[in-house]
């Protein structure tokens, strides 16, 4: 039986990846799904629990270890006439955003900052490369973001800029991200820069101009 999407009406592959089944049975694909992560992005439980495995902090050690649980999708609580509401309201904040980040083509807001050292051998046989890596973990709040582009954020009369090497989506229960081709308004992410980026704070809003 063919499925079409119940907002825009776009017939749908079997399965398709992305596609959400709302709560009375209705589908909607993922491109009107993503119009709504502005509002009504996905939600991750944590679960704490105890590994054979120890980290050492400092000059303690712990064997307990944060693994992610499951990804929650709010969308999946409406109904068809809910997500329309819900789109309704996504593209007023996409429009109030756009008007308070004029001329950004998105905008990142920061939660913290990494600094490591890629693993250049195998999950087996780890070998550390010497070279600084920086993982900036944050938000998309407004617009698209894709690898390549330069975002730069000002410090009083300052501006300082970098190149993201590569994009990676968070669940916010690990160091690490999944690479993705484009990250939307609503998703958790982590940059990967080759450069020093002491310059970024938690809270700072980098734009991508």
């Amino acid at each position: 039986m063919a499925v079409f999407c119940c907002f825009c009406g776009r017939s749908l592959a079997e399965k398709e990846a992305g596609a959400v089944v709302l709560k009375d049975g209705q589908t909607v694909c993922k491109d009107c799904a993503d119009q709504t992560r502005i509002l009504y992005p996905f939600r991750y439980t944590k679960v704490l629990t105890e590994s054979e495995d120890f980290t050492h902090v400092g000059k303690f050690s712990y064997h307990e270890k944060l693994i992610a649980g499951r990804r929650i999708d709010p969308l999946c609580d409406m109904t068809a006439e809910q997500f329309r509401e819900a789109m309704a309201k996504s593209q007023e904040a996409a429009k109030a955003q756009a008007a308070r980040y004029a001329g950004a083509e998105a905008v990142i807001e920061t939660d913290h900052v990494r600094r490591f050292f890629p693993n250049i051998g195998s999950a087996e046989n780890p070998k550390y490369g010497k070279r600084r890596f920086f993982g900036v973990y944050g938000r998309v709040v407004h617009g698209q973001l894709i690898p390549g582009v330069e975002v730069t954020v000002s410090h009083r009369d300052r501006e300082y800029s970098a190149k993201i090497e590569e994009l990676q989506t968070w669940d916010g229960s690990s160091a690490g991200g999944t690479p993705v081709g484009k990250a939307i308004a609503g998703t958790q992410v982590i940059l990967i820069f080759r450069q020093d980026m002491s310059f970024v704070y938690p809270g700072d809003m980098l734009l991508v101009r």
